[in-house]
């Protein structure tokens, strides 16, 4: 998360995210953030400003700061593992927690919630309902078929019982407008409707996308529109 807020075009070790949600997979408890990496421990921080390195989270920065923090809580909600979060992250939570003066540094975060918190704590809110209403999202299944660390992104199929899941992450600090060759042999021939993307509107988001929309996977190959910092979720029809 931290180098991909340096802004410029390095590559990302997704093959590192990969592996971690490869291992998530065997009865892990899985988190972005825990009690020590917010302001505890020197060089710590909450997400949004780590997401930025540490630039004031203002303005087009904080657009920034918030689409990489969405693009964190969702591969912790959608991976297998059991997801756990440090209170404030729902609402981009700045100020650090540290033990010593943790009153002194309070988030409002009910207030937050109704505020500029609003977006961020919607995205929680409706990547939570998508896991409790999909047992695929639940299950201990998953299976990655792409990892690019120059491009910036991720794919892997989460399934159970006839449901199919395709999850499409990208840090990349642009958006793959005109499309992305996705290849895996488990989207066959099929049709596969996109359900989710951190990148709307209404989380705060520049809403790039595929617009709710269906499409033909041919011959393991599905071509889609990628946000920038954003995540999607395709069910197969």
């Amino acid at each position: 998360m931290k180098n991909a807020g340096f802004g410029d075009k390095r590559a990302l070790t997704m093959s590192s995210l990969a592996g971690a949600l490869q291992t998530s997979a065997r009865s892990k408890v899985v988190y972005n953030q825990s009690h020590d990496d917010c302001g505890n421990r020197e060089g710590s921080a909450r997400t949004a400003v780590i997401a930025v390195n540490f630039a004031p989270v203002v303005g087009e920065t904080r657009a920034w700061a918030e689409a990489r923090s969405r693009f964190a809580a969702a591969m912790t909600l959608l991976s297998p593992g059991t997801p756990m979060f440090f209170m404030g992250e729902e609402i981009g939570a700045q100020k650090p927690y540290r033990y010593n003066d943790f009153l002194e540094n309070r988030e409002n975060i009910l207030g937050e919630a109704d505020g500029s918190g609003a977006g961020m704590i919607s995205c929680y809110r409706d990547l939570i309902a998508l896991s409790v209403h999909q047992d695929a999202i639940r299950s201990r299944n998953i299976a990655i078929p792409l990892v690019h660390d120059e491009n910036r992104v991720i794919a892997f199929h989460r399934w159970n019982d006839g449901e199919d899941f395709l999850v499409v992450g990208s840090l990349n600090d642009a958006p793959f407008e005109h499309g992305y060759r996705l290849h895996s042999e488990r989207l066959g021939d099929d049709l596969w409707e996109e359900i989710f993307n951190t990148d709307a509107h209404a989380y705060g988001g520049w809403n790039v996308g595929n617009g709710g929309g269906r499409i033909r996977a041919t011959a393991g190959v599905l071509d889609a529109v990628l946000p920038a910092s954003g995540v999607l979720v395709f069910r197969r029809l």
